[in-house]
């Protein structure tokens, strides 16, 4: 049925591991044998998933320190998933179920790609407060620190008394009073991430040295920020990631992913693709007629290289039963499995890779820190970055969703609406996009605060308000009318200093009346608004493009016709 379907790629086992291993060192391979030889007789490609996401109830029992500990400091319960610390008991193990399947399987024709853990950070599972990692985390801030004073004048815990005697005196943000340092949750947020890297980088090794030629990756839901995807990206060299358009708020969101995945490491997969109805989103509302076609039409059109669907067929037991497949409950095909037979005919020999002018940076660091002070209860760094990026996208622009440390001299347009850590390598690349004649537009909020979450001691942007002819003189988080021109100016707005060239004032009767919006000199512009309508006046003023049909990213939760699929694809 799946070769009928036109399938090409079957992934398997990343749950798997009481199948592998009932019971410590008793094996159960032959069910696995069967199936990789089942699926190579039939011609399809086999992604063989690293089981690291699921620990067996038996290791649970036999090895309780393998489980992660909450910030309350009770240690998490088995009987659902990633529930365990990053530490060493649980790698050690990790270690050596990768090595007896990379040893079994490794050089097995049909496995052409392999899956390292499932969705890490999911949950809130980066991070852990066990005993261990609050040693490794006292480790981790020596290595980064000389002394306890630079640490305590990098993060300013004179305030509020905070000072620290010594490394061991500071303690992983457990619940207290009122807020934490945002110093202390910005460095345990990089702890934690690039602990939960290292533990995968791990696998990684194993199974280039035991299956090599092989492609690798790790999957994640892009929708998490508790592990940096661009580092994960970087392990393998593709991004790849669960698209599930019903767990975001319309088509601009699943686009923004998208991107996102394809700027993190030039080439992108999508391990899981939502077929129909799923159980996890707060209403998980129906799936019309030909929308699953045009989501993976969606990817496809964003330059994705391969495309799974999650699942083959709806499970019977479990958590998840409600999550649809390509077949029913009862083994019959769903509407899905009709839509993808459909699929498998258009998109044969087909092949894009988007010719993109533009480019949007986008930073983890940056999300953390606004997520940790965000000024405005509710507010998200994604909020400020899908409002740029879905101006850009209406004016008719391919966007490349980009890490802001890297080559970005060769766009003609650079975005980055909430570039907010200040750190050399930012600068440089700045520096270098700038002498090439890239224009650059920075945000509000950015380059105002250093790499340790404080405020930039010099007047902002940082490095760059000489450049600009201008300086930030208010970052407000504002509930006023304020409007740029005719156009609301969003919750987030920056004040700018008379200088360079004014491209835009505020407006709307409030005391900001007059001041500027927006300020360019050369190819340097920093605009003050946040909303989605004035960012896409600014770029039709900055590249005299115009919003067009044709440009509009058609892909809604209705049904679409092949007329409308044909427009997009003329793009």
């Amino acid at each position: 049925m799946m070769v009928d379907a036109g399938l090409q790629y079957v992934r398997i086992g990343e749950f798997a591991w009481s199948s592998y291993e009932p019971g410590r060192g008793r094996f159960t391979w032959e069910w696995l044998d069967r199936v990789v030889d089942i699926l190579a007789d039939a011609g399809l490609e086999i992604i063989l998933g690293t089981p690291t996401a699921t620990p067996p109830t038996w290791l649970a029992i036999e090895r309780p320190e393998i489980l992660g500990v909450g910030p309350d400091g009770r240690r998490r319960a088995y009987g659902s998933r990633r529930h365990t610390c990053p530490a060493p008991p649980y790698r050690e193990e990790s270690a050596r179920i990768v090595e007896l399947l990379v040893e079994r399987y490794g050089s097995h024709q049909a496995i052409t790609a392999w899956q390292v853990d499932n969705e890490p950070g999911n949950h809130d599972s980066a991070r852990c407060w066990c005993d261990r990692c609050q040693e490794a985390f006292i480790a981790w801030l020596a290595s980064r620190f000389d002394t306890i004073g630079e640490l305590n004048e990098a993060w300013g815990t004179a305030f509020w008394s905070q000072t620290y005697p010594s490394f061991g005196a500071v303690r992983l943000p457990i619940p207290t009073m009122t807020a934490h340092n945002p110093a202390l949750l910005l460095a345990h947020r990089r702890f934690a991430s690039q602990r939960a890297v290292a533990a995968l980088t791990e696998q990684y090794d194993i199974i280039r040295h035991g299956s090599p030629g092989r492609d690798i990756t790790t999957n994640v839901y892009l929708g998490d920020l508790d592990v940096d995807a661009h580092a994960l990206a970087a392990l393998g060299g593709i991004s790849s990631f669960d698209n599930y358009p019903h767990g975001k708020s319309g088509p601009m969101d699943t686009a923004f992913t998208l991107d996102l995945a394809t700027g993190a490491a030039g080439r992108a997969w999508v391990m899981e693709q939502q077929p129909g109805p799923i159980n996890w989103t707060p209403t998980n509302p129906p799936v019309p007629p030909n929308q699953v076609r045009v989501w993976a039409w969606q990817a496809a059109l964003h330059g994705i290289e391969r495309l799974l669907f999650f699942r083959w067929r709806a499970a019977r037991h479990g958590q998840e039963q409600y999550h649809s497949g390509l077949l029913r409950h009862d083994g019959t095909p769903d509407r899905g499995f009709d839509e993808v037979h459909q699929l498998a005919t258009e998109l044969a020999g087909f092949s894009i890779r988007p010719d993109k002018s533009v480019a949007l940076l986008y930073s983890y660091e940056d999300a953390w820190a606004l997520e940790i002070d965000p000024h405005r209860a509710g507010l998200r760094h994604a909020d400020l970055v899908l409002a740029a990026y879905t101006a850009a996208r209406r004016l008719g622009f391919e966007v490349d969703v980009v890490a802001p440390n890297g080559r970005l001299s060769g766009y003609d347009l650079v975005v980055a609406p909430a570039l907010h850590l200040v750190t050399a390598e930012r600068i440089a690349s700045i520096d270098s996009a700038l002498r090439a004649g890239t224009t650059v537009v920075l945000g509000p909020r950015s380059l105002m605060k250093d790499a340790e979450d404080a405020w930039w001691p010099h007047p902002t942007p940082a490095h760059l308000t000489e450049r600009l002819g201008s300086r930030v003189v208010e970052s407000l988080s504002q509930t006023m009318d304020v409007t740029v021109g005719a156009t609301p100016a969003g919750p987030w707005t920056d004040v700018l200093s008379e200088g360079g060239e004014v491209l835009a004032r505020y407006g709307g009767g409030t005391y900001l009346d007059g001041a500027p919006a927006a300020v360019r000199n050369g190819p340097l512009v920093y605009f003050g608004a946040s909303s989605e309508a004035a960012w896409l006046d600014l770029l039709a003023h900055l590249t005299g493009a115009a919003p067009h049909p044709a440009h509009l990213e058609v892909f809604s939760e209705q049904i679409i016709d092949h007329a409308a699929l044909q427009v997009s694809d003329r793009r």
